[in-house]
């Protein structure tokens, strides 16, 4: 009786080839998703998860999507009187916001204003050409970085305008009661957004106390060609410094100031592509400016 012929496979072999190829394919799947998130998806990938972003969230919930924030500092705030005011001790009004500022994969900036951990408000600020999502302020859409203010009917609660030797910026504050969840939408400006555009020293109402509201005349024409590139977001958040216009400084969003030496331009130790900003942003500088003064001189 002749013996069996020996299998022309090896059992131990085949199992250990089969666990490298399930190892090998999950190596790859895992690089390309990454590689994906990083590159041409990016932009995907970070509206996904602004989306998922809402006032009264906790902050945790926030830092589980986007990681741990890459500034963060505190501004103090007084809320607002009761009817009795004389039964509320100032000291128990004082309330300390923690703000919180994210730079999502080059594209935008994400603040978040904090009391006790819960988002009271939060805002995005688009940095590049090539992130301009789209926003429902009310229930209109706009787009982020494109569409400018006249695509919003004019029924704005209140504005205001700034200008200085460098900084700049421009907001108005929209609210649609219940139908909008009882938010407050604040669209405008920030000047160190995408396509930021300054308003002009002589349109200012200099009869106005404060000096940061804009005449009706320049303000539409303000409104008709200049592009929003920040929208913030807020549940009912119940301070003075809102009620008197004050709350956000002259930064809608992002803080120049605080974010702006993070750039490689702004790096101590220079390099070749610290010099490469630089050069890019005196350029984009230039061009920007040389747009805007077509478009007064047009006006």
């Amino acid at each position: 009786m002749k013996p069996d012929p020996e299998p022309w496979y090896s059992t131990t072999l085949n199992l250990w080839q089969l666990a490298g190829v399930l190892v090998a394919g999950w190596t790859l799947i895992k690089a390309l998703t990454e590689g994906w998130r990083r590159t041409v998806g990016r932009r995907r990938y970070v509206t996904t998860r602004l989306r998922k972003i809402a006032p009264g969230v906790r902050h945790d919930y926030v830092e589980s999507l986007l990681g741990e924030p890459r500034w963060q500092s505190a501004m103090h705030c007084t809320r607002l009187t009761p009817q009795e005011p004389e039964e509320v001790h100032d000291g128990d009004r004082k309330v300390e916001l923690t703000v919180r500022t994210w730079l999502l994969s080059k594209l935008c900036y994400l603040v978040t204003w904090c009391e006790d951990d819960i988002v009271v408000m939060y805002g995005v600020t688009t940095s590049s050409w090539w992130f301009r999502p789209w926003v429902r302020v009310g229930e209109t859409r706009i787009r982020l970085g494109k569409s400018t203010f006249s695509a919003l009917a004019d029924s704005a609660v209140t504005h205001r305008a700034w200008l200085g030797n460098r900084r700049f910026g421009y907001f108005e504050e929209h609210y649609f009661g219940n139908v909008g969840g009882y938010r407050s939408w604040y669209v405008g400006v920030n000047d160190f957004g995408f396509n930021a555009f300054p308003v002009a020293d002589e349109w200012f109402d200099l009869s106005e106390f404060s000096h940061t509201l804009l005449r009706p005349g320049p303000r539409e024409a303000y409104r008709a060609n200049a592009p929003i590139n920040t929208v913030v977001v807020s549940g009912i958040a119940l301070y003075e410094e809102i009620q008197e216009g004050t709350f956000f400084g002259i930064s809608l969003g992002v803080d120049q100031d605080l974010v702006r030496l993070a750039d490689p331009e702004y790096h101590v130790l220079d390099s070749r592509i610290g010099r490469a900003h630089r050069r890019i942003r005196a350029w984009r500088g230039g061009r920007s400016y040389r747009r805007w003064e077509k478009r007064r001189q047009g006006q």
